[in-house]
């Protein structure tokens, strides 16, 4: 716009410099002519080239007012499209302003609802941390009574076992000595002996069914104790205090046994 004005100001310039010089040639042109008019049969050429440079100078002054109506006309229109642009520019760096705090805006609202969704996520993991421990806990009293139960009937199941065998050799013993005596009782120790041996075989699976009982639910209790190893929770695992008991029994077993001994000795 600066340019623009410089521009229109230069013109102006031109342009009132070129009607001041119209002007004087205009003027001294009216006096050549008085004179010429005195002395007008000796100077009718020289009137009629005066005349013709009149007509171009007007001619050409013509021209140049139209050009510098056209140029003004030109610099209004480009007055009025700078000034919407302008307008335009203004608009957009309004907008880009705008924008930009929105974009803060919703950038510091972004942030706070990270933020939020953050400690909640945190919160809500702490919260699911104690309560998948409070469960590995439970979990741990439910596995050790399962454990400790499957245990001690497979404790039994193996002194059933043990009683069997026993059973079955003395009724083979006694069904051996009916065959060389040719006692009649033989039959009756005879059905006995597959009688236990039925038993046997009944006990045998269901003491393989509750060691894979024991078994499967050992392997289920290895992530309950991988996580509770991990949470540093100290605890004493069911299987060892399974074999503390047994080791107990038999303890008190053989002091039983030793008592009896004692006894037996006393007797005699």
């Amino acid at each position: 716009i600066q340019k623009a004005d410089l521009e229109d100001a230069e013109a102006l310039k031109r342009f009132a410099s070129q009607k001041d010089k119209s002007e004087r040639f205009l003027h001294d042109n009216l006096e050549k002519q008085d004179d010429c008019w005195r002395k007008i049969q000796d100077l009718e050429r020289q009137l009629q080239k005066l005349g013709t440079e009149r007509f171009e100078e007007v001619k050409r002054r013509i021209e140049e007012n139209d050009r510098e109506e056209k140029r003004r006309v030109e610099y209004q229109q480009f007055l009025e499209v700078v000034s919407q642009h302008k307008k335009l520019l203004e608009l957009t760096v309004y907008n880009c302003d705008l924008a930009v705090r929105c974009v803060g805006l919703i950038e510091e609202l972004v942030a706070e609802a990270c933020s939020a969704i953050k400690a909640r996520h945190d919160r809500t993991n702490q919260e699911l941390g104690d309560l998948r421990l409070e469960v590995h806990k439970e979990y741990l009293e439910f596995f050790r009574m399962l454990y400790l139960t499957l245990g001690n009937l497979i404790y039994k199941k193996e002194k059933k076992l043990e009683e069997l065998d026993r059973n079955i050799r003395t009724t083979h013993i006694q069904l051996e000595f009916c065959i060389e005596t040719f006692d009649p009782n033989a039959k009756k120790h005879s059905d006995a002996k597959k009688q236990l041996y039925m038993v046997r075989a009944q006990t045998e699976e269901e003491l393989a069914m509750l060691k894979e009982k024991q078994a499967k639910a050992q392997e289920d209790f290895q992530a309950t104790e991988e996580a509770l190893v991990a949470a540093g929770i100290d605890f004493q695992h069911p299987a060892d205090e399974q074999n503390e008991e047994i080791l107990n029994r038999r303890s008190k077993m053989v002091e039983y046994r030793a008592h009896l001994s004692k006894q037996e000795e006393v007797k005699i």
